[in-house]
């Protein structure tokens, strides 16, 4: 399966042949698989290293930040060395952090392997993105990111459910050796199958700092940056705090796994959703029906969390439905927002990518952060979370079109 039988004359790539789409997809979803795999193992690894629910759920947001730089240097080298070299170095990146990990001999060593293993993750996501902005422009794109937004709906449904069953079988350390394989494979077949599509005829980058002032003072990229960073961080919020949600509500490890199956179904509605609603709304409208969505689902959330301490699996049914929906505005918005942030860059857009990786990933580790301070083991605070969140992205939101 490729993505083009042909490529458009603009964008001749340095090869004929066109990657492949299914390869693509795996290495798109292998950074979000790898967090999905890794949340279950939290508790885990709060009372194998001694440290607190707080403490715990800061390597969630050191991995963003670590993800942030990768996405800068990757980003950068996709245009210079070409995509697949830029691949290949990530993902090495990517199996040296989770070795590092499997052997750490305290939590210090852990978050530090863990920083480097998103430093090596990062690159499917900023080189997949540029690679499919190589191939596709305009509704094509919208429709290619939708696609492979529907492909990883499966990500959710295996990641905590394969986690919860690897830490019930030999605790967090299992959870690292699937990485350290999963690591492995995804490179393997990237030397195997991963064709070059940097366009022959590219325009050298410019300096960072000039493009970095150009991006930075552009409000609709910003905007976008922070819808991005917005629907990601309800995504990952709710993988730090939901096992402990969860724990609180007398529920067993495995509800959480199984909750899994919860998020992928929101996922492949929201691509199904935006399938549809592309037909019948501009992208700024259904990224504005998107976000209403989100907050309303949100203070569903809350309701069922407050109301529901009396009667746990109401209050758990509650969460996880709303959850849903919260995960079917992700969907149904994130390719929009991608395929639409970076049209007026396509000269640059391996560098101008990795910028507004940068600045997204940057906003979700400092949120992840700002989450893991403020945390209060309390179930009310994990609506909250998705309230602001959402809030403020329908701040965010263009107002136009």
């Amino acid at each position: 399966m490729t993505i083009l039988t042909s490529v458009p004359p603009a964008a001749k790539a340095l090869t004929a042949k066109a990657p492949s789409l299914a390869l693509l997809i795996v290495l798109i979803a292998f950074p979000q698989l790898s967090q999905t795999i890794y949340a279950p193992a939290l508790p885990d690894i709060a009372r194998v290293f001694a440290v607190s629910a707080a403490s715990v759920q800061l390597t969630m947001s050191l991995y963003f930040i670590g993800f942030a730089l990768g996405v800068l240097c990757w980003g950068r080298l996709a245009d210079r060395w070409g995509r697949r070299p830029a691949m290949l170095v990530g993902l090495a990146c990517y199996c040296l952090g989770a070795v590092g990990a499997l052997l750490a001999p305290g939590f210090a060593a852990l978050l530090a392997a863990r920083a480097m293993l998103a430093f090596g993750a990062s690159a499917g996501s900023v080189v997949v993105q540029t690679i499919f902005r190589d191939a596709f422009q305009g509704v094509q794109l919208a429709a290619a990111f939708s696609t492979v937004s529907a492909m990883l709906s499966f990500s959710p449904a295996v990641g905590p459910l394969l986690g919860s069953l690897l830490v019930c079988w030999h605790g967090y350390l299992a959870v690292f050796t699937a990485l350290c394989l999963l690591g492995l494979g995804l490179w393997l077949a990237s030397v195997c199958l991963l064709e070059e599509t940097r366009p022959a005829q590219m325009s050298p980058a410019p300096p960072w700092l000039q493009l970095g002032r150009r991006l930075l003072t552009d409000r609709a990229v910003m905007s976008h940056a922070a819808l991005v960073a917005g629907f990601n961080l309800m995504l990952f919020a709710y993988y730090s705090l939901a096992p402990f949600t969860l724990a609180r509500l007398g529920m067993p490890s495995w509800v959480f796994g199984a909750s899994g199956l919860v998020v992928a179904v929101g996922s492949a509605l929201g691509a199904w959703l935006n399938r549809r609603w592309l037909k019948k709304y501009s992208v700024e409208q259904l990224i504005r029906r998107s976000v209403s969505i989100s907050v309303v689902a949100a203070m569903l959330q809350l309701v069922a969390l407050v109301f529901g301490l009396n009667q746990a699996w109401w209050a758990v049914a509650g969460l996880l439905i709303t959850q849903l929906a919260l995960v079917a505005a992700y969907g149904s918005a994130i390719p929009n927002v991608l395929s639409t942030a970076l049209a007026a860059y396509r000269d640059v857009q391996g560098t101008a990518g990795a910028i507004f990786g940068l600045t997204y990933y940057l906003l979700i580790g400092a949120g992840l952060w700002v989450v893991s301070a403020l945390y209060q083991p309390a179930l009310w605070f994990q609506p909250t979370v998705m309230l602001a969140v959402s809030v403020a992205m329908w701040a965010a939101v263009p107002r136009r079109g």
